[in-house]
């Protein structure tokens, strides 16, 4: 009987510290701030992200963008383009797709709401004058929806590094609006 008991208090600390052995330092920060490097050195854009971990596979969380790139407004301004972002909203939601918590990809659902700058060609008719031409500039906001993939490495426990690359469609203005909404970055970031 004696041995049965010392086999099963044996086991049972055998399965304890097996449990310690897996836990990772990463379990216990559940909150996590990222700065998009990628975004403000080529686009000069700030993009800042906040995520938030449930479990082993689930987080969810949200990325803001404010641009003012003198390029773009540029291109705006010359006519090579007939709208321009200026702010994105970006709610996800992510899945693990590896086991590993200091080194995974993931998938992620998005939405978006943006809005920016548009121009358009119109005609003026008056009683007076003969028609003519002008450029008539407005604002636009929109709502679209789409997907990213992506992998993030941490260091030190606490230091993350996150490569994303995402798509979607807006849905709600798309006569003012871009087609094509993107997620593309190099984040840098820290978990707490």
């Amino acid at each position: 009987m004696k041995k049965i008991v010392c086999l099963f208090l044996l086991i049972s600390m055998a399965s304890q510290a097996q449990e310690t052995e897996t836990k990772s330092a990463l379990d216990d920060k559940k909150n996590e701030f990222r700065v998009d490097v990628l975004s403000a050195i080529v686009y000069t854009k700030a993009s800042l992200s906040y995520e938030r971990f449930f479990g082993k596979d689930w987080s969810t969380g949200f990325n803001v963008n404010f641009s003012n790139s003198q390029k773009l407004n540029d291109d705006f301004d010359n006519g090579y383009r007939n709208n321009v972002p200026k702010f994105e909203f970006n709610p996800y939601v992510r899945y693990a797709l590896s086991k590993s918590k200091s080194r995974y990809y993931f998938a992620e659902v998005f939405g978006s709401y943006n809005g920016g700058d548009y121009k358009e060609i119109i005609r003026v008719s008056g009683m007076a004058l003969p028609d003519y031409y002008t450029t008539k500039k407005s604002k636009y906001t929109d709502f679209g929806l789409g997907g990213s993939l992506g992998y993030k490495m941490y260091f030190k426990e606490s230091i993350a590094l996150e490569f994303i690359v995402g798509f979607g469609k807006n849905l709600t203005n798309t006569e003012k609006s871009p087609d094509v909404i993107s997620r593309v970055g190099l984040n840098l970031g820290y978990r707490f």
